[in-house]
């Protein structure tokens, strides 16, 4: 779970369509160091609050620090002004995680009662939500040419005491950013995934109820993150998690290996974060270069997962529902039962809701129509058993689940 939160805050910035920003790894070694210093009690809560601070940027065109630093005020930007408020909603959806919300939905409050997106001040603002903002502003200035070195950022962010924060809390940040030496690690963007690593290491776990399906709500947050930036995407993930777990169960699977459908078709498309809109939602066909780009997704999404210590099965079954069942699909040209059974369903499930629904290029087939279409690529593109064991799933849907 603490592994996915991460993976999570990494979608944020290094696969933002190339970019390499570590925006959020390195606002939260930051906030996790100064809130070592001011409030330990609350360091778990304020690092992963941290990693997610961003999480609502994605519906925004640009990476979030593109509009913090070229608009004179970004809290007039609608979009922007929303984004801790979009934030704190997907958060909260994952059990255990209300107060981390929180902090997300008061990192952009100021202390003079000037931030947003609720005008609050001083004692009003949480100190998590405090930590968080000047460990994000400290990241913006080390973005700026113009301030070079620990002297230029200890007097820009001195002159923001009582305004952006406390005085307090910057003179606790300016003492360990001296103490520890973080500033000259953070600064060397080489090194900035290995002091990651540790920090979190020493930060240690969120406590998740043992009860809770905390990774499968949390895989369906990620899928909205895809909705998020691709809209002309909304609800396929889940509609794809819920034919696949329909389908599994038609063929009497075990639990294990529904629940592993499940998760997988969530986030059989997390690699699309990692490719540009224009890509996605383009009206017309795509050229071989452009399907090319498109068709790396597969592998950003393998890439993705495997960073999870408990998802490596489930990144080979996400990242290979473009395979075909007479292997002549991608990114590994897996043919027949090589390729995981899991994946052979959800790669069915994928298709139907893709020619079901309304794309930019073209209008949605009915079900039926579909679903014929499914039967005349068994044996070729979809494995014949499966989809004898699907078609009347499919076929049977009710008008709530499409």
């Amino acid at each position: 779970m603490n592994e996915l939160v991460s993976t999570i805050a990494y979608v944020l910035d290094v696969m933002s369509e190339g970019t390499n920003l570590y925006h959020s790894w390195r606002v939260s070694i930051f906030a996790s160091q100064f809130a070592k210093a001011i409030a330990p009690d609350e360091r778990k809560t304020i690092f992963y609050a941290s990693l997610l601070h961003d999480i609502g940027y994605l519906a925004l065109p640009e990476h979030i620090t593109h509009y913090l630093f070229t608009l004179e005020d970004p809290s007039q930007n609608p979009i922007v002004l929303s984004h801790p408020i979009i934030g704190a909603e997907l958060t909260s959806q994952i059990p255990n995680l209300s107060m981390i919300a929180k902090l997300i939905l008061n990192h952009h409050e100021w202390y003079n009662g000037k931030g947003y997106p609720l005008g609050k001040q001083r004692n009003e603002i949480p100190l998590g939500s405090q930590v968080i903002l000047l460990a994000d502003q400290i990241d913006m200035l080390l973005r700026n040419e113009s301030v070079r070195g620990i002297k230029a950022v200890e007097k820009e962010i001195s002159a923001w005491s009582n305004e952006r924060a406390s005085a307090d809390l910057i003179d606790a940040a300016i003492k360990v950013l001296r103490d520890e030496g973080l500033f000259d690690e953070v600064s060397d963007k080489e090194k900035i995934p290995v002091v990651f690593n540790r920090v979190r290491a020493e930060t240690g776990q969120v406590d998740i109820p043992s009860s809770a399906d905390a990774v499968g709500i949390a895989c369906e947050v990620f899928s909205q993150l895809i909705d998020t930036k691709h809209p002309s995407m909304i609800g396929h993930s889940k509609r794809v998690s819920v034919y696949a777990m329909l389908i599994a169960l038609a063929m009497n699977l075990s639990h294990d290996e529904i629940t592993r459908a499940k998760w997988a078709a969530l986030l059989h498309d997390v690699g699309k974060l990692g490719i540009a809109r224009s890509l996605i939602n383009k009206p017309g066909k795509l050229t071989p270069q452009e399907f090319d780009t498109v068709k790396i997704h597969a592998i950003y999404t393998r890439e993705l997962l495997e960073t999870i210590t408990d998802f490596r099965e489930i990144s080979i079954i996400a990242s290979s529902d473009h395979e075909r069942y007479d292997g002549k699909g991608y990114p590994m040209g897996l043919k027949g039962d090589k390729i995981p059974i899991a994946t052979r369903i959800i790669s069915v499930a994928d298709s139907f809701d893709a020619m079901t629904s309304k794309r930019t290029y073209r209008k949605a087939m009915s079900k039926e129509a579909a679903c014929e279409e499914i039967e005349r690529c068994a044996g070729s593109q979809f494995d014949p058993r499966i989809v004898k064991e699907a078609i009347p799933v499919l076929r049977n849907l009710p008008i709530s689940l499409m």
